[in-house]
C-alpha cells in the first residue's frame, strides 16, 4: 500500500508584528499580533523578562526559600514565624504542606529532633536537616521562588513624597531619584541604599559680587562667627580680581546664616555677599533628564547634570548639588547634554552652552553662546558627524539640526531639509544611529556619505496602524544594549520594542507593562551589568526586565503567527503536527493552540465566539482548548504538538499568564502535512 506523502516545512520565527502586508503574501516567521513578546538578537520572538519595586534593598527575584521538614504542621498557618526550641533558630512560613513548610527570612538553623514552636507553643518536632531551595520539582521550585520574591518585595519602600517619579538616574553606580515631597510643595531627591531610600541634602548658596581674590573648592569662608566650607565656588561674570560675580555653594553653615557684606578666607576679605545665605530649594513638578560628564579629565571627576523645565540645571557629584545659573531671563532649562567640552541646555527655541570645560560660566566673555533654533527644543543625542569629528543632533517638534564644529570658533548648526521633528524623551542613540517618535511614526537617523552626512528612514511601516493610534502618548524611551533594543512607552502603560541585528531592525513587537513608564534610564555599572529602572505614577522605582512577574502580578504574553498555507494558497492540507525549536532560560509553562482556514468557524477545530479577541485573524484566546507544554531548559528543547485538520492554512497561538515562569524563546516552527485535493470553488 501506498503511504501519503507527509511533507515537512521549517520556518525561523522573526521579522515582527506586520499590520499591512495581506495575509495571503505575509512570511510565515512574521507575527499578526503579540504582547510581551520582544525579538531576540538571534532571530525569533522572547517573552519579556519581568520587572519588580526597587529602593537599593535585595531585590525580590534573588531572594531564596527555605523547607522546613516536621512531623506534622497542624496548628500552623501562612504569616507564622516559627521558632526552635533549643536553637532558637527562626522563620517566616509562607506555606504548609503535610510534612514541611516553605520558609523565608530564616535565622541559624533548626536542629532535628527539638520542638517547632509557633509563639510559647510548641505545635510540632523538626524530623529532617532544613534544605535551601530544594524543592523536588522544577515546578514546585518555581512556584516557591516565586512566594519568596512575594516576602522580599513587601519590604521595599516607595519613594517618599507624592505625584508620579519625575526622574531616575544612575551617577557612580547609585542610582538617584527625583520626587515631590509629601505636600507637593518642593521637589526632593533620594538615594537608593542597602537600608531604602535616603533623602539628600541640596545644601546653602549665597550670591557674591565684588570679588578681590579667588575663593576654591575646600576654602573655609568665614563671616562674624559663621563659618563654612566652600564645596563649589562659580563665578559667572567679571573675573576673580576685577568685578566678579556668582555663587557660592556649602553643604551646610555652623553659627548661623552669612548676611549681606564681606566674606573672608583666612581673615582676608576675597568677595561681598549679594544677600543672606538661602537654603537650596527645588519647585515641585517637572520632568527630570540627565547626562553624566567629566568636564576635568582628572580620574573619577565626572559629575550628574540635569534639568527639568522647571528648576535651576544643577550638576551632582554624589555628595553636593550645586545649581546652575546661566543669566536667562526664566533659567529654567527642559533639556541638557555635555557635547565637545561645553555644556548645552536648552530654553524653549534657544539653546545655550557654557564656556569650554566650564559648565558654571555662561558669559560670551569666556566662550559661552547661543544657537537659535526657532521652535521648541525636544532633545539633544551626539552623532557621528563627518571627517572633521562628532556632531550634535539638535532635535524640535518640527526639524532637526546638526551643530557641526570642535569650539564656538567653528560651530556651524545645519537645518535639515526633510520636515522631520521629534518628540521630547523618545530620541536615543541605537548602534549607529539615531530613533525616536516623529509625526510619521518611528524614524531612524543615519549617518550617510551623501550631502548632508545624514539621511532619513521610516522603520515603523509595518506597524504603522498601531504608531498612529499611539501618536500624542509617547512619554519615554530607551536603548538596551545588551539586547540590542530601543523601547519607547505610551501614557497607556504600554510600550514598542525595536529590536536590531547589527544595524538592520530585525522586527517590533508591541509590549504591556500595565502601568505607565514616566521616567527610565538604562546604565552600564562598573562590573559590566547593564540595569534599567524607571519611575511610574504610584511612587514606585521599579528594576526592569528582571524577575518573573510584573512585580507580582502575571506577565500576560501571546503570540499569534500568520496564517501559513506552505507556499500553496489553494490546496487542501491535511495537518498532522506541529514541532516547535524552544530555548528556555527555566521553568516555564505555555498554552499552544491553532486554528484552520483563518479561523473559520465552520471548520473543526476552530475558536469559539469570545468576549476577548485577538486581532489579525478573527481568533479568541481565552476560550481555546489548549494543550499546554512545561517547558524547563534541562529537559524540553522540541516540544511538539498533534494536529487533526484539514483546510488551506494553519495559524499558530502561543499564550501564558503566570506570575512564576521564567522567559522562553520561540525560534522556529516545523510543520508535517499532507497535501490533498485543489479546492476550487
Amino acid at each position: 500500500m501506498k503511504m501519503p506523502v507527509v511533507r515537512q516545512d521549517y520556518y525561523p520565527l522573526g521579522g515582527g508584528l506586520d499590520l499591512v502586508t495581506p495575509s495571503i503574501a505575509m512570511a510565515p516567521g512574521m507575527v499578526i499580533d503579540a504582547q510581551n513578546y520582544e525579538p531576540a538578537i538571534g532571530g525569533g520572538y522572547r517573552r519579556i523578562d519581568g520587572y519588580e519595586r526597587f529602593d537599593g534593598r535585595p531585590s525580590p527575584s534573588a531572594a531564596a526559600y527555605t523547607l522546613v521538614y516536621a512531623n506534622t504542621t497542624v496548628g500552623i498557618v501562612v504569616g507564622n514565624t516559627v521558632t526552635g526550641a533549643n536553637s532558637a533558630a527562626t522563620a517566616l512560613v509562607l506555606a504548609v504542606f503535610n510534612t514541611y513548610l516553605v520558609c523565608s527570612r530564616v535565622s541559624g538553623n533548626f536542629q532535628v529532633g527539638e520542638n517547632l514552636r509557633v509563639g510559647a507553643t510548641s505545635v510540632a518536632t523538626i524530623t529532617a536537616s532544613q534544605t535551601s531551595n530544594g524543592a523536588s520539582s522544577v515546578s514546585d521550585h518555581a512556584d516557591y521562588v516565586f512566594l519568596a520574591a512575594n516576602d522580599q518585595r513587601s519590604l521595599i519602600q516607595v519613594v517618599p513624597g507624592s505625584g508620579p517619579v519625575r526622574g531616575v538616574w544612575v551617577f557612580n553606580d547609585v542610582l538617584y531619584v527625583f520626587r515631590d515631597n509629601v505636600a507637593g510643595t518642593a521637589g526632593t531627591m533620594y538615594k537608593a541604599t542597602a537600608g531604602g531610600w535616603v533623602q539628600q541634602n541640596f545644601g546653602v548658596e549665597v550670591q557674591f559680587t565684588a570679588a578681590t581674590a579667588e575663593i576654591k573648592t575646600g576654602d573655609t569662608v568665614s563671616q562674624s562667627g559663621v563659618t563654612g566650607v566652600c564645596v563649589a565656588a562659580m563665578l559667572r561674570t567679571g573675573t576673580w580680581t576685577s568685578a566678579g560675580a556668582g555663587t557660592l555653594i556649602f553643604a551646610s553653615l555652623t553659627g548661623g546664616v552669612f548676611t549681606a557684606g564681606a566674606l573672608q578666607v583666612g581673615g582676608i576679605s576675597k568677595v561681598s555677599a549679594a544677600g543672606a545665605s538661602t537654603a537650596i530649594t527645588r519647585l515641585p513638578g517637572g520632568r527630570m533628564e540627565f547626562f553624566n560628564y567629566n568636564f576635568t579629565g582628572a580620574n573619577n571627576a565626572g559629575k550628574m547634570y540635569g534639568a527639568d523645565g522647571v528648576n535651576l540645571a544643577f550638576e551632582f557629584d554624589g555628595n553636593n548639588y550645586i545649581p546652575l545659573r546661566t543669566g536667562m531671563a526664566q533659567d529654567t532649562p527642559a533639556h541638557v547634554l555635555a557635547h565637545k567640552g561645553y555644556l548645552f541646555l536648552s530654553f524653549n527655541a534657544s539653546v545655550q552652552y557654557s564656556s569650554l570645560g566650564a559648565p558654571y560660566s555662561w558669559t560670551v566673555v569666556t566662550g559661552s553662546g547661543e544657537l537659535d533654533c526657532s521652535k521648541p527644543v525636544t532633545g539633544f543625542l551626539p552623532q557621528g558627524g563627518n571627517q572633521a569629528g562628532s556632531s550634535l543632533a539638535i532635535f524640535t517638534a518640527e526639524r532637526t539640526f546638526v551643530l557641526y564644529g570642535t569650539s564656538n570658533a567653528d560651530f556651524k548648526l545645519v537645518s535639515s531639509i526633510f520636515d522631520i521633528g521629534y518628540s521630547a524623551f523618545t530620541c536615543q542613540q541605537v548602534s549607529n544611529d539615531a530613533f525616536g517618535m516623529t509625526t510619521r511614526g518611528i524614524q531612524a537617523l543615519t549617518t550617510t556619505l551623501n550631502y548632508g552626512d545624514f539621511d532619513y528612514a521610516s522603520i515603523s511601516h509595518m506597524i504603522q496602524p498601531l504608531v498612529t493610534r499611539k501618536r500624542g502618548m509617547e512619554c519615554a524611551s530607551t536603548t538596551l544594549r545588551t539586547r540590542n533594543q530601543y523601547r519607547v512607552y505610551f501614557t497607556d502603560g504600554t510600550a514598542l520594542a525595536v529590536g536590531l541585528t547589527g544595524d538592520k531592525v530585525n522586527g517590533m513587537l508591541p509590549l504591556n507593562y500595565n502601568r505607565p513608564v514616566r521616567c527610565i534610564c538604562t546604565a552600564n555599572l562598573s562590573n559590566g551589568a547593564e540595569v534599567t529602572y524607571f519611575g511610574s505614577d504610584d511612587g514606585y522605582v521599579y528594576q526592569d526586565n528582571t524577575g518573573t512577574s510584573q512585580d507580582g502580578n502575571a506577565i500576560e504574553a501571546w503570540c499569534r503567527l500568520p496564517f501559513n498555507n506552505n507556499k500553496s494558497p489553494r490546496i487542501r492540507k491535511r495537518f498532522r503536527r506541529v514541532v516547535f525549536e524552544v530555548v528556555v532560560d527555566g521553568f516555564s509553562r505555555v498554552n499552544i493552540s491553532y486554528d484552520l482556514g483563518y479561523g473559520n468557524p465552520a471548520v473543526l477545530p476552530s475558536a469559539p465566539q469570545s468576549d476577548t479577541s485577538l486581532s489579525g485573524g478573527g481568533g479568541y484566546w481565552d476560550q481555546f482548548t489548549w494543550d499546554q507544554f512545561n517547558w524547563d531548559a534541562a529537559y524540553v528543547s522540541s516540544p511538539s504538538l498533534s494536529i487533526d485538520g484539514t483546510e488551506k492554512n494553519i495559524g499558530l497561538l502561543f499564550y501564558s499568564n503566570r506570575n512564576q515562569d521564567q522567559s522562553h524563546t520561540l525560534q522556529g516552527v516545523t510543520l508535517m502535512s499532507t497535501p490533498q485535493l485543489l479546492q476550487r470553488s
